[in-house]
C-alpha cells in the first residue's frame, strides 16, 4: 500500500508533463519554408527574438507563438491537386500542396482572418469568411515541379476559381506567392 502514494504523484507529474508537451509539434527535419505564428495552439520553434530572426525584423513581424514546416512536413498533410487557368499564362497550371485548412489545423490555428507575407513584403489579409468559402491550396508544386526561390517559391497560396473558368485579374491577386509567413488573427 505505500507505493500507491509513491506511484500517484509519479502519474500525476507524467500527466501534466504530457498536457504541457501535448501541443509541441517535432521541429522540421529540412529547412523552414512556413511560419504559422500569432494565434497558433501549436508550437515547434521559440517565440521571435530580436537577435535571431533577422528576417522576420525586417518584415515588422514579431510573435510569441509559432509552429513551422518543411517540406516533407507539409506534404504529410496531404496533398491536393487543382488546376487552374489564367489569361496571361501559357496554359493551366496544376497546383499541388496541402489545403491550407489542414496546415491552419495542424497550427492550431482556427476561425480568425489571416495575415500573409511573401519574401518580398507583398501582404494579403484573407477573411475567416473566405477561408472556408474557398478551396486554398498551400501550393508546394507547379506542374510536379517544386516552386523555387526567385520563381513563386517557396510556396503560393491559390484558390480553384468556381464555375470551372479562368481565374480573373481580382481573384490572381489575392494568390500570394513567394508566401513565407502567415499570420493567424
Amino acid at each position: 500500500m505505500r507505493a500507491l502514494p509513491v506511484f500517484m504523484p509519479v502519474v500525476l507529474i507524467l500527466g501534466i508533463a504530457q498536457m504541457t508537451f501535448a501541443d509541441d509539434m517535432k521541429p522540421p527535419t529540412g529547412p523552414a519554408i512556413l511560419t504559422v505564428a500569432g494565434s497558433v495552439s501549436v508550437t515547434n520553434r521559440p517565440a521571435y527574438d530580436e537577435k535571431n530572426d533577422a528576417f522576420f525584423k525586417y518584415h515588422d513581424q514579431t510573435f510569441d507563438k509559432a509552429v513551422v514546416f518543411d517540406q516533407a512536413m507539409l506534404e504529410e498533410l496531404g496533398v491536393t491537386e487543382i488546376q487552374i487557368a489564367y489569361k496571361d499564362w501559357h496554359g493551366p497550371v496544376t497546383f499541388s500542396g496541402p489545403l491550407l485548412v489542414d496546415v491552419l489545423a495542424a497550427a492550431g490555428c482556427s476561425g480568425g482572418s489571416l495575415r500573409t507575407l511573401a519574401l518580398d513584403g507583398f501582404a494579403t489579409e484573407i477573411s475567416a469568411e473566405e477561408v472556408g468559402a474557398r478551396n486554398w491550396v498551400l501550393s508546394t508544386r507547379a506542374d510536379g515541379r517544386p516552386h523555387g526561390i526567385g520563381g513563386r517559391g517557396p510556396l503560393w497560396l491559390v484558390f480553384d476559381p468556381p464555375g470551372d473558368r479562368p481565374a480573373t485579374e481580382e481573384e490572381e491577386i489575392m494568390w500570394p506567392w513567394a508566401l513565407f509567413f502567415v499570420h493567424c488573427e
